[in-house]
């Protein structure tokens, strides 16, 4: 434990406990957490598919809520969506996934940005990898591989030392796949893409919400 004496105004002296207060700054910046970057620019408008570069393009005005489920007859007249946008629509609602058509004029990427700093529920600007693809949204988190010599500690301490926690080991047989947390939005997307081809890292791809499309 480091002391330091300090001198009042008086003369009298007192302690202060530097160790203490390194702690308190540690725990501090601890709690805050890492800042993700939810800014989406043409050069990282992609994502990776095993080793594949997949091309995206953003669905206009589209934009997609997760973890806020709308009543019947509700129509997601309480959701912050309309109330970022009181023109907004419901386009489609599902489960714990509502799509949005908005009117906004600074675009669907940056009304995602401004919804996740202010809410733990999750926003998504919507994408499509062509015109005739299917609709992709982040719901957040981000899908991991591994090399298989690698330990989970080490998987473990790798991780935090880019401000990520894993949330599950997947069960694939042969494989080392993780589920890593991310937060909702665009930074899923630039977070898998960061840790894509370094070392240790065979695979890295958001965890995508996919429109089904009927057969």
């Amino acid at each position: 434990m480091i002391s330091k004496r300090f001198k009042t105004k008086n003369g009298s002296s007192w302690k202060k406990n530097l160790t203490g207060l390194s702690l308190v700054i540690f725990l501090t910046t601890c709690v805050s957490g890492p800042s993700f970057s939810q800014d989406l620019t043409p050069s990282n408008s992609f994502y990776y598919d095993g080793k594949t570069k997949v091309f995206l393009e953003v669905e206009d005005g589209m934009l997609a809520e997760f973890g806020n489920p709308i009543q019947p007859n509700d129509n997601g007249a309480r959701s912050a969506v309309k109330s970022s946008d009181s023109s907004a629509s419901l386009v489609k609602s599902h489960g714990n996934l509502n799509l949005w058509k908005t009117n906004s004029k600074s675009g669907s990427v940056a009304v995602a940005k401004s919804l996740n700093s202010n809410s733990k529920i999750g926003y998504s600007p919507v994408f499509r990898t062509g015109k005739s693809g299917s609709l992709l949204a982040l719901p957040g988190n981000i899908l991991v591989e591994f090399d298989e010599t690698m330990s989970d500690a080490k998987i473990e301490t790798f991780l935090l030392s880019k401000g990520l926690k894993i949330k599950k080991k997947l069960d694939i047989p042969g494989r080392n796949f993780y589920e890593v947390e991310t937060p909702a939005g665009v930074a899923s997307l630039n977070l898998a893409n960061t840790l894509f081809g370094q070392p240790g890292v065979i695979s890295s791809s958001p965890n995508w919400w996919r429109e089904a499309v009927a057969k």
